[in-house]
């Protein structure tokens, strides 16, 4: 792959487990809001019932549905009303909640192999990363290895729409077929990629057997295959 002189990634499920960070980070903050609010106001708060709640202001407000930070913020507060908080109370509770949620949600554990590999990568490639999530990738050990991270929330919309994918290409000033897109998700990172004229490479993190064809220019499972993948060969 002579012509690739940058490589983009997605983060959730790409670079480590999202799942186990996001469920970590929710357990940590109802733990932290039960310890200053009076118990019936979070008797019956779950994953469940919170989710309910966050299912509410998506379908009332469709078009924040990308912006994760704004709409956990906005359910916390829905929260908070529904059990007796005043309007005060609530902004307070739920400001003081998503910042223990997102302090712990920056708290991940990166694939095995992931560390070494970016290591190695971002020595010959200029690194980005392109996600539909809120990971703060600067703010962790792994965002030493990238010039940049774009949100989604940042933007007017989300993958696979085109708009972060040009964004990216712009900062990175090279064109689209000379920049290779890794991720896990087939929709949003290999469709939305190869619309814009990127290279791509489907993660497929679990192993998983898809009902289709995958349009993506090549798949690997680990990420360390990356860099044969990278590497000429005679």
């Amino acid at each position: 792959m002579k012509s690739i002189r940058a490589l983009t990634f997605d983060l959730d499920n790409t670079l480590w487990e999202t799942d186990l960070s996001i469920l970590n980070a929710e357990d940590v903050m109802a733990a932290h809001l039960r310890g200053l609010t009076p118990a019936a106001w979070m008797a019956d708060f779950s994953l469940e019932t919170f989710r309910a709640v966050r299912q509410q202001i998506v379908q009332e407000q469709p078009e924040i549905a990308h912006n994760l930070t704004v709409v956990r913020r906005q359910t916390l507060v829905r929260w908070f009303q529904h059990q007796g908080a005043t309007e005060a109370e609530a902004e307070e509770l739920a400001g003081e909640g998503f910042r223990i949620f997102y302090q712990e949600r920056q708290k991940v554990k990166p694939y095995p192999g992931t560390v070494e590999t970016l290591s190695h990568l971002s020595k010959i490639y200029p690194l980005a990363a392109i996600t539909n999530g809120n990971a703060d990738l600067m703010a962790m050990p792994l965002g030493e290895y990238f010039q940049f991270s774009l949100q989604s929330q940042h933007f007017p919309k989300p993958k696979p729409d085109p708009v972060m994918f040009e964004e990216a290409l712009a900062r990175l000033n090279i064109e689209a077929h000379e920049c290779l897109h890794i991720g896990d998700d087939i929709e949003h990172d290999v469709i939305g990629a190869s619309q814009v004229g990127m290279k791509t490479v489907w993660f497929n993190t679990h192993g998983r057997t898809p009902e289709e064809a995958v349009p993506a220019d090549h798949t690997i499972t680990r990420l360390e295959q990356l860099v044969d993948l990278l590497t000429p060969h005679d």
